[in-house]
This record gives structure tokens, C-alpha cells and sequence, in this order.
């Protein structure tokens, strides 16, 4: 089945971005040793110029302590408050791509009791990849946050829609979750229910 999928623009894109510093800063080289008096000079800045710049949108976020990562991985929920659905129209969700996540979704495991809580992220993204989605972010006791995979493909396009306005209005949405078995491959599956206004 096709279900709609959303991309990054790709001045967004972090793949696309390192890929323009660096065509930037050979095109800079090639300048620099051109025999082109001034205008190789003020060219060369110009490029390495934008080439910091570009640079500068990769890093920046990452150090920013309130920023997002390039998957727009929760760092904290400070400042956020958290909503619940209610107990109307609830169905259980599995979690996708959670094998690609065990190690996140056992150290979620060691630092939370049972029942385990989940906030659902707009706009995620794999590591370096351009496709966005909601992501399903585990909750520790301790206020620890891990990703443990992503919506299911059907349910996605709707559910961004339907979480924009909580995350524009710095408001995160909390759903029960289960991870089911007892070791390695863990499975992980949350309950959704009708969202508040």
C-alpha cells in the first residue's frame, strides 16, 4: 500500500548540506590556485564564506542545548508540557524499525519501571535520512528520552497533522507503551487514543 510520505527541503537536509561544503570548498581551492589577480581572491572568500555558513547550520543546532540533532531527537522536556489522549477510540500501535534501536530501547528499559511512557515527536527523521515522520521516543523515570523507532507508515501523515498544533505550542503528546520480550530483538508498542483539542 502507498501511504503519503514528507521530506525535509533539502536546505534542511544534512547530507545536502555537507555535500555543498564541500563542492564549495573545492570550488575555493580551484579558485585560490587559479591565476585570476582579484577577482580569484574575492571569489575564494566569497566561497569559503558560504562554506562556514553551511557548515555552521550542521554544528549549531547539535551544540544548542534546547537544538534538535538531525533526527530531531527530544534532548529534554523542560519547558514542554505533556498531554495525554483520552481513554476513547484507543488502538495499539507496534513501533517500526525498533531492530534498528536495541540498544536505545534497553537502556530505556534499565532506567524505567513498568508501565513504560512514550512521546510522539513530528517531524523525525532516520540519521541523515530526508524522509520525516513521527517518531515514538521512550521516556525514562529519570526524565531520559530514547528513541525507540517510528509510527506506523499508515497512521503517520495523519497523526503529524494531528500533532503539529501540540508542538507549535510547545506541547508534547504521552502515550502508554509496552516493549515486548525479555531480551534482544525487543518489540515495542504504544496505545493511542482520541487527542485533546
Amino acid at each position: 500500500m502507498n501511504h503519503a510520505r514528507r521530506w525535509k527541503p533539502f536546505w534542511r537536509w544534512e547530507a545536502f548540506l555537507f555535500a555543498m561544503v564541500l563542492v564549495l570548498a573545492m570550488a575555493a581551492s580551484f579558485v585560490a590556485r587559479a591565476d585570476w589577480p582579484v577577482v580569484g581572491a574575492v571569489l575564494g572568500i566569497v566561497l569559503l564564506v558560504a562554506a562556514v555558513a553551511l557548515a555552521a547550520l550542521l554544528v549549531v543546532p547539535i551544540l544548542l542545548v534546547a537544538g534538535r540533532d538531525s533526527e530531531n531527537t527530544r534532548k529534554t522536556l523542560d519547558g514542554v508540557e505533556l498531554v495525554e489522549p483520552t481513554a476513547e477510540n484507543v488502538k495499539t500501535l507496534r513501533v517500526v524499525e525498533s531492530e534498528r534501536r536495541q540498544g536505545s530501547i534497553e537502556a530505556a528499559r534499565a532506567k524505567s519501571r513498568e508501565p513504560f511512557r512514550a512521546v510522539l515527536t513530528p517531524d523525525a527523521s532516520r540519521w541523515l535520512g530526508r524522509q520525516l515522520r513521527v517518531a515514538v521516543d521512550l521516556l525514562g523515570d529519570d526524565g531520559s528520552i530514547y528513541r525507540a523507532g517510528f509510527v506506523p507508515p499508515e497512521v503517520d501523515a495523519e497523526l503529524d497533522a494531528r500533532l503539529q498544533p501540540f508542538a507549535r505550542s510547545k506541547r508534547a503528546v504521552v502515550v502508554p507503551a509496552a516493549v515486548i520480550g525479555s531480551a534482544r530483538p525487543f518489540r515495542v508498542e504504544f496505545r493511542l487514543g482520541d487527542l485533546p483539542d
